[in-house]
Parts: C-alpha cells; structure tokens; sequence
C-alpha cells in the first residue's frame, strides 16, 4: 500500500503549495484553525498498515521529500485487495515524516468519496527545490512556516479515463479560510502532475478505489518496493 501513502503525501503537499500561496496575502495567525481532524494512530496501527501491502519499510524507504523531488524508484508488482482504515492511513502518514519534513501532526479522517486532513506546515524548502516556479514566492512561504492547514475535499478514481478527481470542499492555513473556487483552479494542474506520476509509476495498477467511512477501499497492483534514489541536500 505505499503507493497510496504516495497518493496521501502529493495531495498533502498540493494542500500546502496552494494555501502557502493564497494565505500569504492575508493577515496570518498562529492560532490553530477552527476544525482539526482528531484521528489517533499508534505503533499498532502503522505495523498492520505494512502487513497490508507486504511492505518493505526499511532504511532505504523513500521519504516524503523523495517523492516531492521524484527522488525514488519502484520494483516489483503485488496484488492488493484490502481498506486501509483511517488510523493506518495516519500512521503511514506520519512515519514518512521525519524532524525537518515539511509537516507534521497529520491526521486523515474519510467520508463517503471524501476525506479531511489537517497538518502542521515544516519547511518548505524542499517544494521551492521540487517545483521552481514557486522560487518568487519564497519569502512569502517562509510566513506560512509552523502554521496548520485543514482541508476537506472529495476524492475518486474514474474508471472510464483511469484519473483521479478531487475537488476541494474547505480548505484553511491558520484562521484564514481560503476561497474553495481559487483552491480548485489552482489545484487543476497540479491534479493532472498527480495522475501523470501515478500513471507512469512502475507496478502501479487499479480495478476499483472509493473512500469510504472506514477508510481507502483498494483493489489493484502496487509496486513491491519504493525506495529513495540517494540523500537530498539538507535531509
């Protein structure tokens, strides 16, 4: 299932390029914003996470800057048919994190086609490096350091033209509610980045994903190992 931690870090870091962005223009607080997604995970929960997949979670792992820079490989194909429940997903998550990630205190609840994070932003240096047009925007990324975002938004694959789709129901960084229709036309090139990536991931496959109550419904083939192609500078 690491292909689906994969799929959760990239809409994460979309999250936060976007709301970085916008919520610059705005008076910014360090108040916690007004909702918070309550989901607890424990050891537990990411150890069945790994059973579920067959995952290979060692030394070698790609990180969630790995996958930002496109600084990994895949190998391998395995058969999956299982839900990865809302704790897993949060435990997943959070262990591909580390001190200087770029978020931290994740945690993912999902609804019926839809689902709702909240994090704490980390430094964002790494997405200035992985996405060069953003480098004018660096000072005002910098504000958004150690400020937490929420999001609930709608999420499906569809079948006929084999893409994700998501759309953004309430997005915040701080106190500040950002305007749903920016985050949508902001997101869209960054949606179509997200499906090309998955497409041309190595042992990458789906027949069926919904998101349910109880978390990512999966059916397909993920690849056997996911590792970071060497070190990134300052991680």
């Amino acid at each position: 299932m690491k292909v689906i931690k994969t799929l959760l870090i990239i809409l994460l870091v979309l999250v936060i390029i976007l709301g970085g962005i916008i919520a610059t223009f705005f008076f910014m607080t360090g108040t916690p914003p007004s909702r918070v997604v309550e989901t607890k995970w424990t050891e537990a929960d990411f150890n069945s996470y790994l059973a579920k997949g067959g995952i290979d979670f060692d030394e070698s792992h790609a990180s969630a800057e790995d996958m930002i820079a496109g600084n990994f490989r895949s190998s391998g194909e395995v058969q999956v048919d299982t839900v990865v429940t809302n704790e897993e997903l949060t435990a997943a998550a959070n262990m591909a994190m580390n001190d200087n990630s770029i978020m931290s205190d994740i945690a993912i609840k999902c609804g019926d086609g839809s689902l709702e994070m909240s994090c704490v932003i980390g430094d964002l240096s790494p997405i200035v490096d992985a996405f060069p047009e953003l480098e004018k925007y660096k000072a005002f990324l910098g504000l958004v350091k150690n400020k937490p975002i929420y999001m609930d938004a709608t999420l499906s694959y569809n079948k006929a033209t084999g893409l994700f789709e998501g759309v953004t129901e309430e997005l915040y960084v701080g106190k500040i509610r950002i305007p749903v229709k920016q985050a949508n036309d902001s997101l869209e090139d960054a949606g179509t980045a997200l499906n090309n990536a998955l497409l041309g991931l190595a042992g990458f496959s789906v027949n069926e994903f919904e998101v349910t109550p109880d978390g990512f419904d999966f059916d397909g083939t993920i690849p056997e190992k996911i590792e970071s192609a060497g070190p990134l500078g300052g991680y």
